[in-house]
């Protein structure tokens, strides 16, 4: 090739190419990986359901959930929480609902593997409440509670795996320690511990899926299977069965705005029977995050 020709390739290659040469050699690295994913809007991780699933706040973001008629132990009868992402997949939560009733509610998950087929997180808490605390209740349930403390620590092991662009699949593997103890820590006098399973200590699965319908909306179901559960006394331990102890929710999520959420569930199961008065009940969430 003659020297004007040589000259003429070389500026035709500096013309054609020039965001690759200013681009870092990590974004350059990464920029594949980001086009081949192409994930729906609830699946990228700002948006991400953290509910069930492996993944937890990122670096810096604020979340605030309202939700009402749950049977899980973070969010029975209702939650107001209010969570904080502090970075390399650490979060943490603290329901104020719970707080408003006696009972000091803390959560903190930490999403420590993120690939694009698997993703794992841990979460823990420590939920512990007062008798003298719970002042919404009244009556003999008033009387019972008063002599009751409860501790419950929650650990909780899960992985999500996606599914194309479409669906997620998601199992926990769980086990909550729990101790009820007082005057009252007795096998056959209710209280709103035993009721809502905090007073349960429990080892169990939850498997669940997610199918992406839309970029703002998802369907999800989960199961939860318990291996052994029993009412965690001071001094004594009773036996639960499976049909006391398993439960069965059906919801829906979306997007209604940027950093604006909602979903819609139907759970079932014993201990929704025992809280509301029906086996099938519905409950919701309202969720923002800045």
């Amino acid at each position: 090739m003659s020297p004007r020709g040589c000259l003429v390739f070389a500026l035709f290659g500096l013309g054609t190419a020039p965001a690759a040469a200013q681009l870092p050699s990590a974004e350059l690295a990464s920029a594949p990986d980001v086009a081949r994913s192409a994930p729906a809007d609830l699946r990228d991780p700002a948006q991400a359901d953290l509910r069930h699933s492996a993944y937890a706040l990122p670096r810096g973001m604020w979340g605030l959930s309202i939700s009402a008629l749950g049977i899980g132990g973070g969010d029975a009868f209702a939650k107001l929480g209010v969570s904080r992402g502090f970075g390399a997949g650490f979060a943490a939560d603290l329901n104020l609902a719970h707080l408003g009733v006696g009972l000091l509610n803390l959560s903190a998950a930490w999403h420590f593997l993120d690939t694009r087929h698997l993703d794992l997180g841990l979460r823990g808490g420590i939920w512990y409440g007062h008798g003298d605390w719970f002042w919404t209740a009244e009556g003999l349930t008033k009387r019972i509670v008063s002599d009751l403390d409860v501790l419950n620590v929650p650990l909780a092991l899960t992985g999500s795996v996606p599914i194309g662009s479409f669906a997620q699949l998601d199992l926990t593997v769980q086990y909550t320690y729990a101790l009820l103890y007082g005057a009252s820590a007795t096998s056959d006098e209710r209280s709103p511990y035993t009721d809502s399973e905090l007073a349960t200590r429990q080892f169990f699965f939850r498997p669940g899926a997610r199918v992406f319908v839309s970029d703002n909306t998802a369907v999800q179901l989960s199961v939860k299977l318990p291996v052994q559960s029993e009412l965690a006394l001071e001094d004594a331990a009773t036996e639960l069965s499976f049909a006391d102890t398993w439960s069965f929710e059906a919801g829906i999520r979306s997007r209604f705005g940027p950093g604006i959420f909602g979903g819609l569930r139907l759970q079932y199961g014993e201990v929704s029977d025992v809280l509301y008065g029906a086996a099938l009940f519905p409950s919701f969430e309202i969720e923002m995050r800045w």
